[in-house]
């Protein structure tokens, strides 16, 4: 049986087909134009994620973040050290500064320090007023920046006497008593350190480090708990602080020219180690004819290396 279908409902029904269709279109335009926007905001992504890889690292961050690692320019192992002179007698605040060249940034790794003895000797000839120069038997030799590990430290001593053969030559230099028995290391030092970066990165602490805080144990190296990088232009000052001067007489017994003569001068505490002969004198005899020049040379700053970079690379 044929079923008659109303016109009218037919051309109702193509029109909401028509409408169905445009507005799916529509839907489809949209759809499109999003996912058209999304590729092109992930492109973008991409292409600042491996720009960003190669300029800062793949470890992710900040864009605003340098890391050392990635500072461009050739790694070359550097030591920037300054050279203070710690003169006979000196207690007062010593400093000097270094100033990090335009060849590029330097990354310090560790710290580290060392005294080198320049002492000397001057006599004067009691007789005919000749004064000769002499060197310490510590001359040049590199001696600890501080005492902690200073073993020998109250160590009792066997008294050695004197021989009563004339002076010079045939005496008995090497004279050991209980008022020369020092419990020092002779040219041995101690400081406090005072480390201070003039430049536009941030401080560093500014305050004073004792000197066996700088190295541990007799000399090694303090290794730093991050990489510290200094600009180049940077100015690097250390303010060092002797804690005393360089081998003190304090506590030696001053015997000289006295009733107890037989016993060393007050500045001998270090006579048997550095080779000086502080032979009895005549009570009437005033005038010590040892001079002892206890001068030294500081070395100190920071092992690590430099970035040498070409002119106009960049902040660093």
């Amino acid at each position: 049986m044929t079923q008659n279908i109303d016109p009218r409902q037919l051309a109702y029904a193509a029109g909401a087909a028509r409408q169905a269709s445009e507005t799916a279109n529509q839907a489809l335009a949209v759809a499109q134009g999003h996912s058209q926007a999304f590729d092109q905001v992930n492109r973008r992504l991409d292409d600042i994620q491996k720009n960003f890889t190669v300029q800062r690292g793949s470890s992710g961050g900040p864009p605003n973040i340098q890391y050392v690692e990635n500072i461009p320019g050739r790694r070359i192992p550097f030591d920037l050290l300054v050279r203070i002179p710690i003169g006979s007698g000196i207690n007062s605040v010593q400093q000097s500064t270094i100033q990090v060249s335009q060849e590029g940034p330097f990354v310090a790794v560790a710290r580290m320090a060392i005294i080198v003895s320049q002492l000397q000797v001057q006599r004067t000839d009691p007789t005919s007023g000749a004064k000769a120069t002499f060197f310490g038997r510590s001359y040049g030799r590199q001696r600890p920046i501080h005492s902690a590990w200073d073993l020998m430290d109250g160590m009792p001593r066997q008294e050695v006497l004197q021989s009563g053969m004339a002076f010079p030559g045939t005496g008995a230099p090497h004279i050991l008593s209980p008022s020369n028995g020092s419990p020092f290391r002779s040219m041995e030092s101690d400081f406090t350190v005072k480390f201070l970066n003039a430049g536009s990165s941030f401080p560093r602490g500014n305050i004073e480090v004792p000197s066996a805080f700088w190295t541990p144990q007799i000399n090694a190296p303090f290794e730093l708990g991050a990489l510290d990088v200094f600009e180049r232009g940077e100015q690097l000052t250390f303010e060092v602080q002797p804690l005393h001067v360089n081998n003190p007489p304090f506590g030696d017994i001053q015997g000289f020219a006295s009733a107890n003569d037989n016993f060393p001068f007050l500045a001998s505490g270090w006579d048997y180690v550095e080779g000086i002969n502080d032979q009895v004198s005549v009570a009437a005899d005033a005038t010590d004819p040892i001079v002892r020049l206890n001068d030294a040379m500081l070395w100190i700053g920071f092992h690590g290396y430099r970035i040498v970079q070409p002119a106009g690379s960049g902040p660093y």
